[in-house]
């Protein structure tokens, strides 16, 4: 019996090794095809201690993707919760990688240059704005058939963003309504500078993120409008930047 019991328990050993022996290869041939230096860097520094962003440009990512989610939240009745922690994790001439964590989702955007880019955002979006499980989208249809005014002053801006909150509040999925918010935005932005003049362009990506996830494919006319409105302001700001 006691000579049984010593082979089993050897026989055991070898398995245990066996199986150590075998990770271990695994490893290394993980290490050598690259498998494991092709994954993300380590997000253990991004946790509810750490701050938010560390520089200027994560701070504006951290703010967009937080528009985004409220827009979300907003759609689907839940609460957006944790803030996005954002952090620059390679850079070019002429691109920026930036992961993005929340919780227990990571998500990475890649903007050229500068931040206020609605294509970068897009995935962000429609992983936000899916329906349930699945990932599908649903647009709703609704159109804002009112024009807008050739000239916006203070008190018509005022008008039209309570004519839109409305609007959007009844239709949160309406890809039209998303970019009609972000033209009126865009007349809101010229008449401001600094600090407040960033938080709308903020706003104003979102909103075309959102317009994008939820009608994927060529941009019509008022989609091509609202963001080369966008790109001109984003000019200005770069422009009064440099001069600041």
């Amino acid at each position: 019996m006691a000579g049984g019991l010593q082979r089993r328990a050897i026989a055991m050993s070898r398995l245990v090794l066996i199986a150590v022996f075998s990770l271990v290869a695994c490893a290394a041939g993980f290490a050598k095809s690259g498998t494991f230096s092709s994954m993300p860097p380590s997000l253990s520094g991004i946790n509810a201690e750490a701050p938010r962003y560390t520089t200027e440009d994560e701070r504006l990512v951290s703010e967009i993707a937080g528009s985004i989610l409220h827009i979300a939240a907003f759609a689907d009745h839940f609460e957006p919760g944790d803030p996005f922690q954002v952090r620059n994790i390679a850079a070019t001439p002429t691109r920026t990688k930036y992961v993005l964590a929340r919780r227990a989702d990571v998500f990475t955007v890649v903007v050229p240059g500068q931040v206020w880019h609605p294509a970068s955002y897009e995935r962000l979006a429609r992983s936000f704005m899916a329906d349930a499980a699945d990932q599908t989208l649903t647009e709703d249809l609704a159109q804002d058939h009112a024009a807008l005014p050739a000239t916006l002053d203070s008190s018509s801006i005022a008008a039209q963003n309570a004519r839109l909150d409305r609007l959007l509040s009844e239709h949160p999925r309406s890809a039209a309504i998303h970019r009609r918010a972000a033209l009126l935005l865009g007349a809101a932005a010229r008449q401001q500078t600094g600090a407040e003049r960033q938080a709308v362009l903020c706003r104003i990506t979102a909103h075309l993120a959102v317009a994008r996830a939820l009608h994927p494919g060529d941009l019509d006319t008022e989609a091509r409008l609202a963001e080369l409105q966008l790109a001109d302001l984003v000019a200005v700001e770069q422009a009064a930047g440099l001069a600041r």
